[in-house]
């Protein structure tokens, strides 16, 4: 998607070309799905994928970068970016009232686990199949029951970094994931289109600003996946630290395969041996604590995101912004 520049702090709007690339981002969308749900009618009988992989985490929590690293491994196949034609086509928020992106094993309709099984053979082969779609958060139960040995990978960041990456890709018109029906009327922004995942509860958000709804959906993401994995047995979840993982890549790359039950990959490490070759893609280049740039915004939410930083394992002495 193209950048988009906004005009102030203040004054956020979306360009003619933003809604366009929407428009037209959501046509590819429609005719991928048509023509997958044809191929899938053309299956009588479909194996469900064993022990696929799921990487889950706040969108803006790093998984795109473990991701990438991850679809490098030769015994792994996975969708060129995420999953969405495969979650969203049975799983559209307008179908459920635009409530959100929650998901669980009651929402699962017929002729749906045909469908994804059949998409997930075309798309990963004879390949072990892995997934990187940040609203999978709140979707585990949805996945668990389609895919009773999968595993999942939650990937924790601190949430002053996520949320601030959250509030930049707001403020720039990245990460456009619905246009609702409901206008937004927050303090930076007024209109329709809504970027990255859509919480339970989001409506409650509509006229308030954009680091609170950044906090919404960090809390939303991490809480609401920490509870569906609690009740998965151990070996089926891996968590790991966005910042363990940068700091010594070598290392969790190796533990994480070992978890995972795959053989060590000499793409994946020779990746991993020089991370800051292949940065991905942001708004401003990244740097430590990218997220003192707008402490003032990051200070009026700490009460907010602090009770779920401390549960993802980041300390109260850690989480103060002076």
């Amino acid at each position: 998607m193209r950048t988009f520049v906004p005009k102030s702090s203040q004054e956020i709007t979306d360009p003619v070309r933003l809604k366009v690339d929407t428009f037209l981002r959501r046509r590819r969308m429609h005719l991928h799905r048509r023509y997958l749900r044809a191929l899938a009618a053309m299956q009588r009988t479909v194996e469900r994928p064993q022990r696929p992989i799921f990487v889950i985490g706040c969108p803006r929590s790093g998984t795109t970068l473990l991701f990438r690293l991850l679809r490098r491994h030769d015994a792994l196949g996975a969708p060129w970016g995420e999953g969405h034609v495969l979650w969203s086509t049975y799983q559209h928020p307008r179908d459920k009232g635009w409530s959100s992106d929650r998901a669980t094993q009651d929402d699962i309709k017929p002729g749906e686990a045909h469908y994804v099984y059949a998409s997930i053979g075309r798309i990963a082969g004879d390949h072990r199949f892995m997934d990187k779609t940040p609203r999978n958060c709140l979707k585990i139960p949805y996945l668990n029951a389609l895919f009773p040995d999968a595993r999942f990978i939650l990937l924790k960041r601190d949430g002053r970094d996520t949320v601030s990456s959250l509030i930049e890709g707001w403020q720039w018109r990245h990460g456009v994931s619905y246009r609702l029906p409901d206008r937004l009327q927050l303090a930076e922004y007024q209109g329709h289109l809504w970027s990255y995942v859509l919480p339970p509860g989001w409506r409650d958000l509509i006229d308030s600003s954009i680091a609170e709804v950044a906090a919404h959906q960090y809390v939303s993401s991490y809480e609401t996946a920490v509870d569906d994995l609690t009740g998965l047995p151990s070996d089926r979840v891996v968590e790991l630290r966005f910042e363990d993982l940068v700091a010594d890549p070598i290392a969790t790359m190796t533990d994480l395969l070992e978890a995972l039950d795959l053989s060590m990959s000499p793409p994946v490490m020779e990746m991993a041996t020089d991370l800051d070759s292949h940065q991905v893609q942001t708004t401003s280049p990244p740097r430590k604590e990218k997220w003192r740039d707008r402490a003032d915004q990051i200070e009026r939410i700490m009460p907010l995101i602090a009770p779920t930083m401390e549960r993802l394992g980041y300390l109260e002495a850690e989480v103060g912004v002076s």
